[in-house]
């Protein structure tokens, strides 16, 4: 239902795949794990959450654009 979703979700699915599997990429239904969504503070969609060893190293809210996504998985990745 979430329209800004639905734009960043092929991006962002695209970003990730450029990493070629250095990165794993999982989107959850707040509506269903709203549980999830309280945990970790999400308050609005979307918001892209960057863990790392089960520990949030980034995160952003909204859409961004390709050039961003990229920057963003880089940088979650170390690269």
């Amino acid at each position: 239902w979430c329209g800004p979703c639905k734009i960043l979700g092929p991006r962002l699915e695209k970003a990730v795949a450029k990493q070629k599997g250095r990165v794993a990429m999982a989107k959850v239904d707040i509506d269903d794990h709203t549980d999830l969504a309280i945990e970790y503070g999400v308050s609005a969609v979307p918001t892209v959450i960057a863990m790392r060893g089960g520990d949030v190293v980034d995160r952003f809210v909204g859409i961004k654009d390709e050039d961003q996504l990229d920057s963003f998985v880089s940088k979650v990745i170390g690269q």
